[in-house]
Parts: C-alpha cells; structure tokens; sequence
C-alpha cells in the first residue's frame, strides 16, 4: 500500500503511530465497510471513499480532535486511533481505536496503541482525563481500556440499537495520576519504545 517507510510519531513496543498518508485513504474506506468495524463505529449506511476524503480533512483542521494510523514497525497498516472533543479548558477528550483486519486482532496491538495514545494526551496535550464508550457486546474494546487503566464509570441501559435489539453502552475514564503509574510499569526497560522526552 505505502511507497515507502513513514517515520513513526511514536513507537511502542509492538505498533507505531502516525499520520494518516493521502494514499491510504481508499484502504480506510474500504475497512470501514466492514461489518466488524462499523458495528462499533455507530455507522447505518455505506461508507463510500468520499466519505472518508471529506472526515479526514475534517479532523486534520480540527482544533479538537487528532487522528493517528496504527502500523507496524514494519509500516505494515492496522487500524487507526484518535483523540476526539478534546476540551481544551477542562482538559479532557475521548478516545477511540479500531484494528482493521482480523488477524491482527488478540495480539495485543490495541492495548500498546492506546498506551501511545495516553502517552500522547497526558504527556504532550498536557490533557487531564480521558473517556470512552464501549458497548456491551465489544468485550475486546473493555479489555484493552482496562489494561490501559480505564475504570468503569457508568452505563447507558439499552443505549445503542444493533443486530436488531438495544445494546447498554458501556462508560469508562482514566485520569492521568491513574495512568502514570501503569506506564512506568509498562515501558520499565523496554528499549522498543520511543516517544519525545528529555534526555
């Protein structure tokens, strides 16, 4: 797909994040239609290259929002990431994180994609509070933010229509003295993950 090897925003132990290439527009929008991943992406219709030209413009001038490209350290495509409603004054943002292909999900590239992604909001946005929604039939989702930290702060009964029946939406948030702690566990001694810091 890519013509040659992007240079990693940051690197984690397993995934790299960076940004989204123009050419790999039509890949997204081609995973986007499948039924796995818009499932969780609360889509209800066809999701045409248009669509995704027009939303990935929209985040790249948004001064509330980031987007990031999931890949391996081979700058093998996985998934994408991002930073949502970030509010600027209160210091918080939701979050979200899909992987593409199948075989690529259970292999732990969720978890070190989103521990970049609360490395990168607590460390670089200088953000306070992260949040996100998960549903009630995505145990994937609610297990990956809970090895990232998320606690559970709440749940929306029958909030979500799915698969012909109402689904509860799952809450959960993290805060950055929450966070801290996990990551130094994590990267205790890994010498694969690199991210801006002093030296």
């Amino acid at each position: 797909m890519v013509s040659h090897i992007h240079t990693p925003f940051l690197r984690g132990k397993l995934v790299s994040l960076r940004a989204l290439d123009d050419s790999e527009i039509p890949q997204l929008a081609d995973l986007i239609n499948d039924p796995d991943i818009y499932l969780n992406l609360l889509l209800s219709e066809p999701n045409r290259e248009q669509d995704t030209r027009e939303f990935v413009e929209r985040m790249r001038t948004s001064e509330d929002a980031q987007l990031f490209v999931i890949c391996g350290h081979d700058d093998r495509w996985i998934g994408m990431v991002g930073l949502h409603n970030i509010n600027w004054i209160n210091r918080n943002s939701t979050s979200g994180l899909w992987i593409g292909r199948p075989e690529d999900r259970g292999r732990g590239y969720a978890t070190d994609a989103k521990m970049l992604l609360c490395y990168h909001a607590f460390c670089t946005l200088n953000l306070h509070r992260l949040y996100t929604y998960s549903y009630e039939f995505n145990a994937a989702s609610q297990r990956f933010n809970e090895k990232c930290g998320y606690k559970v702060e709440g749940r929306r009964r029958e909030h979500l229509f799915r698969a012909g029946r109402y689904w509860d939406s799952i809450e959960t948030g993290l805060l950055r003295s929450e966070w801290l702690p996990i990551w130094a566990q994590y990267r205790a001694g890994d010498p694969a993950i690199r991210v801006p810091e002093p030296k």
